[in-house]
């Protein structure tokens, strides 16, 4: 996959609760330190109202599924082993796992706000719990970025290339673009000279990579152990209950609820499972605490500024060639090209590209148009 999105945190936070209710796997789960000794990966799905309905025809997702016009787009998910302090030092294996949060587009950095002696945290301490970890995943990265950075400047100063160009150099450690390094540079205003960069421009530079292109979401899990949700909202948190998620999977795969998203009981639930249910019910529909498919849509859409485009062969009826209706559903960047998709399709598309045709309008389509979220395009290209 393109990307994936990586889920952090000290040990016992709850991740691999979280992991097994986004992906909808069982993994070993645990009240005890490092109940995942290694990187579990796997793939969740984000939400989209399908544009099938709109033709009156189902579609066949090549990757995914659809149900009832509701499009389950996969990402891939990482479930990291817990950070503990030291982990920038490579204690509790930190080298390993901070590797593996190098793969990740964003992370998710899951708080528990449940302390070791089972109080729960103030809104304060939960915020300090959510920095510590964040100071151990910028000074790993920013070790490793600055790492013999007196050499490597003295090496590019020799160089006849723009500045942004001897970063990258430096950057690619990251995963990311020469695109990215000039919008982190424009944004921070920081100096683009690298040969007087010290300490603090190299920190500068990991944070901005980790919020700006790569960002750290902050999450709070257990919220239905919270009374003081719209508090810890208002500091940029998102709430979620991991239980509650991975209890609603298990009752659907046992057939206890007919969906995932009403929560509406069957007939097989008992009267003790009804009244479960409805409390969990009244968690979600209160705004108490948030659906976990609702904040990995915040952070496709919002974080990583995705839209979904559907590539189709025949525009009017939006099928491939096999006659497949909306077999794909690419996530793209915002501001992609009708030849970023081209390209996205295949190499030799990109390369033979002609024009492209909006499925809806039927409107013909340069190379530079604008991609908008949930597009439906046609490809033309020479053979």
């Amino acid at each position: 996959m393109e990307f994936s999105i990586g889920i952090a945190g000290k040990p016992n936070a709850g991740k691999s609760t979280l992991f097994s209710s986004l992906t909808e796997t069982v993994v070993a789960i645990g009240d005890y330190p490092f109940t995942t000794v290694e990187t579990n990966k796997g793939v969740a799905y984000m939400k989209e109202k399908c544009p099938h309905t709109e033709i009156g025809k189902e579609c066949s997702p090549r990757r995914g599924r659809c149900i009832n016009g509701t499009r389950y787009i996969p990402v891939e998910v990482m479930d990291v082993p817990g950070l503990i302090e030291g982990a920038s030092q490579g204690k509790g294996m930190g080298n390993q796992f901070m590797d593996s949060l190098r793969e990740a587009s964003a992370i998710i950095n899951l708080i528990s706000p449940v302390s070791g002696d089972k109080k729960i945290m103030s809104t304060e301490e939960i915020t300090r719990e959510a920095e510590e970890v964040e100071r151990e995943i910028f000074l790993w990265f920013s070790a490793r970025f600055g790492n013999d950075w007196e050499r490597f400047s003295k090496k590019v100063s020799h160089l006849s290339i723009p500045n942004e160009e001897k970063i990258l150099q430096k950057a690619s450690f990251f995963g990311i673009s020469l695109k990215d390094v000039r919008r982190i540079l424009s944004i921070t205003k920081m100096n683009d000279n690298v040969s007087i960069w010290g300490d603090d421009e190299i920190m500068e530079f990991t944070r901005s990579v980790l919020t700006i292109i790569r960002p750290i979401k902050r999450v709070v899990n257990k919220g239905d152990l919270l009374d003081n949700t719209e508090e810890i909202r208002k500091k940029g948190f998102h709430v979620i209950s991991a239980d509650y998620e991975l209890s609603l999977f298990r009752a659907f795969r046992s057939g206890i609820i007919r969906d995932m998203d009403s929560i509406e009981a069957s007939e097989k639930a008992s009267p003790k499972q009804r009244e479960a249910l409805e409390k969990i019910r009244t968690a979600y529909y209160s705004g108490r605490i948030e659906r976990v498919s609702d904040l990995m849509e915040s952070i496709v859409k919002k974080d990583l500024q995705k839209i979904v485009v559907y590539p189709v062969y025949d525009e009017n009826k939006w099928t491939d060639k096999e006659g497949n209706v909306l077999p794909d559903a690419f996530l793209m960047d915002q501001g992609d090209t009708a030849e970023d998709l081209a390209f996205r399709v295949h190499t030799d598309i990109g390369n033979g590209f002609i024009r492209a045709v909006n499925g809806r309008t039927k409107m013909i389509l340069g190379r530079s148009y604008i991609l908008k979220d949930n597009d439906v395009i046609r490809i033309v290209a020479k053979s």
